[in-house]
């Protein structure tokens, strides 16, 4: 159950280049954050010009993949510059134009920021679809898989799925089933649903993210280690990486009870990235997808969202467990 082996004249990265990947997406992200001055405000911020230079921070873990992948395999070079620029688009189109007006969310972008968006958003997707053949990950130099229509859609659909039976079950005990984007109705709601899911998947984490985590890290652990393995030691370094947002209050209280409810949150969601990987053969659109569709949620303005994320970490856990219980019964057949 290990990744597809490199294609010819491709090197899998060594111990050294996953210590390597590690020690320089934090030192690239941490010092960006503290400089931004995004920590100050994140409980009540804005996308203005200290968020636009924060999500430079957020670029680093594909960053440092993209860096260490064109010095490992000299014929990688060119598609790390490709998938480079791919990254930079969002920043320097839609980014530059959102942080010069400075609204208060996904839900204030005037039309023009919203269209632009929306157009790179479809930009991104298309690169990393099945349609662009000459895209390779750049840990292994091998062609992400072709995920099929069912795994693209369960991708899309799962966790928004898991999070609103989470969400119909607590407020059933007391809530007051509200969502506050959509008392403009239907219409309105579709187009920030919309919105909101091209934001998140170009400036909310998942392509900055992605391509380092699913594209460089997970495949070279999976060339070494089972998936259990490698998925707890992407989950406790995916944790750890946000620890300077967790400790100023990301999750709504801060301190090291955030940074333990990130480490518990997050390696049960890795282990499910990690079977989605392996099902995908590799799918960066998959992973983008995934992790897109859960921070979307919170720009939607579910009531009593804090303790629905609650119930969902415990779905999550359950849902880990079959995976792990999956793997394990096939590693004894």
């Amino acid at each position: 159950m290990k990744g597809a082996p490199p294609e010819s004249g491709q090197s899998i990265p060594t111990a050294s280049h996953l210590i390597a990947f590690v020690v320089l997406t934090f030192l690239l992200s941490w010092p960006i954050w503290y400089a931004s001055g995004v920590l100050l405000m994140i409980t009540e911020y804005s996308l203005d010009s200290r968020w636009l230079i924060a999500q430079v921070g957020v670029l680093a873990p594909s960053l440092s993949a993209l860096l260490l992948s064109a010095l490992i395999g000299r014929r990688l070079r060119w598609n790390a510059l490709r998938i480079l620029l791919i990254q930079l688009l969002p920043l320097a189109v839609p980014g530059l134009l959102i942080s010069s007006n400075g609204p208060s969310g996904v839900e204030a972008l005037d039309s023009i920021s919203a269209g632009l968006t929306l157009l790179i958003a479809l930009v991104v997707v298309f690169f990393f679809s099945s349609f662009n053949r000459s895209l390779l990950l750049p840990a292994t130099g091998t062609r992400p898989g072709l995920a099929d229509t069912a795994t693209l859609c369960l991708s899309l659909f799962l966790f928004p799925a898991l999070f609103l039976g989470a969400w119909v079950l607590v407020n059933s005990l007391g809530g007051s089933f509200t969502i506050s984007s959509g008392s403009d109705g239907p219409v309105a709601f579709l187009r920030l649903l919309v919105t909101a899911f091209a934001f998140n998947l170009m400036l909310g984490g998942s392509l900055g993210e992605e391509v380092g985590w699913r594209g460089f890290f997970l495949p070279a652990l999976l060339a070494r280690y089972g998936p259990l393995m490698s998925s707890l030691v992407l989950g406790i370094v995916w944790a750890l990486w946000h620890l300077p947002v967790d400790w100023a209050g990301g999750f709504g209280f801060g301190g090291p009870a955030a940074v333990i409810f990130r480490i518990v949150w997050t390696i049960p969601l890795t282990i499910i990235f990690t079977w989605f990987y392996l099902r995908s053969r590799g799918s960066l659109l998959v992973a983008l997808f995934l992790h897109t569709s859960i921070n979307v949620l919170g720009a939607l303005g579910f009531s009593m969202i804090a303790q629905a994320t609650g119930v969902l970490t415990l779905i999550n856990l359950l849902v880990a467990g079959w995976i792990v219980y999956r793997w394990s019964a096939r590693n004894h057949q």
